[in-house]
């Protein structure tokens, strides 16, 4: 098997919208797209046959099959439009085909049969595989032409190449076939997306057949040039057709010159996005009675602009919602994005621009978990009132090495097979610069599958302690700047929590888990000390409060009657964790740098994107010398 390839990895691709020139990019004019937050990823595991076997759990049986690669021709069903099989085909014929086939497992954010691409993104990540899997690597540009070819040129179907440029390249694009690449990058948008879901399918074939053919035919029987055609000359139906085209024409002209600008008029490109959906309503007639109202709601609630977009008769719709002194108007957001999910069975999305394909070259590593396993542990010393035997043990060793197991198995030990378990393949152990028994303890007791990194937090000169738990985090995204396409998971090393939690965080990108404090097993005077959370109703952590009062306490009891802490376990970006963790404050009280305080900075001015995920379970907790013998007979 080629050395150069890795058996296991994820490759992703983004959906999209077009914010303008919607339905021209097959007429060969530009369009105005964007690459958003809702991604296709697709699972792979090469075999050592020549069979292809796919699936999509979410979507269910029905949507799951296999090639042969060795009988793709006989494979083909006449009248079926199958993507997958289709780049198969053409890489094969173009000496582009694995060697070995691959078990591909499908997981994707993207609103299906709903106008966001949600083919096109799972076609480029698709191919993506397959360049990956053969060593045929492209640019991205590259790949989306690869794309089209399967999903468009191969069938002789309607569509331009919009789509597949957009999944492919990503970001905000002006996609114009007159461009050297076909496409120009657009700057940074003074404005909000929110997307809202009709969930109604859309009819691509049917309306694109009208849209396309239709308009062609009046072009090509006209002289070919949309500006010299004689309107005198045309019926009713073609003239409002011709009309509405070059009015959109020059509508994506005007907004595309003013997203290249850096003060940007939201007003302006407000109302050029409600013009251009006129049109697509009223001359190309692709929306409908449900969308309409969902833009209508937008509207009334204060968005500058709204509009269908995909091919319409169903699928989705996009409003713009202006900033607030260049952030995101969270009260505005929330009040459009409620107005929408009032009109029956509507679905809506903060969405933003996103990068391109990723072809998973650095995604071997699965779910990277930091664990804190570095502090002084000065609580643990007092040995005050337990055994000889206990005292002798919390003294000697790290808290996180504490032999509580069968056979004195280390406590971290537990919790790192409990991190593979749930999904991990890499954990980072940062540790103190004293610990000498950690390292050399799993260099003999090695977790099969698990790669284990080590990172020294240490005390900086004219202190006696570590700077922090942000402090650790730092050192050690810092030390493993490899892993800078992560999202990355932190948890303390002396803390075990209740089974899933991890797998439950690993399925966010941004996110916190939200523990019911009645329910974490622990002695009650020590749950009072835990941060308690503050939740909105769409489920974002609002702040984490330290120590909160008994008399306070009543104030962040949320809508079901529970209070929720939080135990030091996040899930972000790596770019937004170094810039969370180097931006904490130190606390005026122990002079630490610590990370709730880092994460409740960082949410105050990042609203509405880390996710609080209600959690309940049973905690082991390594604070006090009565916790050790309190674990042992936990597992006892």
């Amino acid at each position: 098997m080629d050395s150069s390839v890795n058996r296991k990895f994820t490759v992703s691709a983004p959906g999209r919208v077009c914010l303008y020139g919607e339905h021209q990019d097959y007429l060969g004019m530009p369009s105005v797209v964007m690459a958003v937050n809702l991604r296709c990823r697709i699972h792979i595991e090469e075999r050592y046959d020549r069979i292809v076997v796919w699936s999509s759990p979410k979507l269910g049986k029905d949507f799951s099959g296999e090639f042969d690669l060795d009988r793709l021709e006989t494979s083909e069903i006449t009248g079926v439009q199958n993507h997958l099989l289709s780049s198969l085909i053409i890489a094969k014929r173009e000496g582009r085909l694995p060697k070995y086939g691959w078990n591909a497992t499908i997981d994707s954010d993207v609103p299906v049969q709903a106008g966001c691409s949600s083919s096109s993104a799972l076609l480029v990540a698709w191919i993506a595989a397959m360049q990956r899997l053969s060593g045929h690597i492209t640019t991205e540009i590259e790949l989306a032409g690869q794309a089209f070819q399967a999903e468009v040129s191969y069938f002789d179907a309607p569509g331009g190449n919009m789509d597949q440029i957009a999944c492919s390249v990503g970001g905000a694009l002006r996609v114009d076939p007159n461009e050297k690449d076909g496409y120009i990058k657009l700057g940074n948008s003074s404005f909000d997306l929110v997307l809202g879901d009709s969930n109604a399918p859309k009819d691509t074939i049917g309306i694109l057949s009208r849209c396309k053919f239709d308009r062609l035919d009046i072009l090509v029987k006209n002289g070919g040039v949309w500006d010299e055609i004689d309107l005198q000359k045309l019926n009713k139906v073609d003239l409002h057709l011709v009309e509405g085209t070059i009015r959109n024409r020059d509508i994506e002209r005007t907004a595309s010159s003013k997203l290249l600008i850096e003060n940007q008029s939201v007003e302006e490109l407000g109302a050029l996005m409600s013009e251009h959906h006129s049109i697509l309503r009223d001359v190309l007639k692709i929306s409908t009675p449900k969308i309409e109202k969902m833009c209508d709601a937008a509207i009334n609630a204060g968005a500058v602009g709204a509009k269908i977009f995909g091919s319409g008769g169903g699928g989705c719709m996009i409003a713009m919602v202006p900033k607030s002194n260049g952030k995101s108007d969270l009260s505005l957001l929330a009040q459009i994005k409620s107005s929408i999910e009032r009109i029956d069975g509507s679905i809506t999305y903060h969405v933003k621009s996103e990068p391109g394909v990723d072809w998973g070259l650095n995604t071997d590593v699965k779910n990277p978990v930091v664990i804190l396993a570095a502090g002084a542990s000065s609580r643990m010393k007092s040995v005050e009132g337990v055994s000889e035997d206990i005292a002798k043990e919390v003294t000697s060793r790290p808290k996180a090495m504490l032999r509580v197991g069968d056979g004195e198995i280390p406590f971290l030990e537990l919790l790192l097979k409990r991190i593979k378990k749930e999904g991990s393949n890499c954990v980072i152990v940062v540790v103190g610069e004293k610990d000498h028994i950690t390292e050399k303890y799993f260099s003999s007791n090695h977790i099969e599958g698990l790669e284990i990194r080590y990172v020294v937090q240490t005390i900086p000169h004219g202190r006696i302690k570590p700077l922090g738990t942000a402090d650790a985090v730092e050192r050690a995204l810092m030390s493993n700047s490899d892993l800078y396409n992560h999202s990355i998971v932190v948890c303390n090393g002396d803390n075990m929590p209740p089974e899933e939690s991890f797998s439950e965080i690993f399925k966010f990108n941004c996110a916190m888990l939200a523990y019911d404090s009645s329910k974490l097993g622990l002695p009650e005077d020590r749950v009072s000390v835990f941060s308690v959370v503050d939740i909105d109703s769409e489920g974002y952590l609002k702040q984490i409060i330290e120590k909160p009062s008994k008399e306070t306490l009543p104030n962040f009891i949320q809508s079901d009657g529970t209070l929720r802490v939080s135990m030091n376990m996040f899930k972000m970006s790596f770019s937004d964790f170094i810039t969370t963790v180097k931006d904490c404050p130190l606390d005026d009280v122990r002079n630490e740098k610590e990370l709730p305080t880092a994460v409740d900075k960082w949410v105050a001015e990042n609203p509405i994107k880390m996710s609080a995920i209600p959690f309940e379970g049973e905690f082991l907790d390594l604070t006090h010398p009565s916790d050790f013998e309190f674990v042992i007979k936990k597992l006892q």
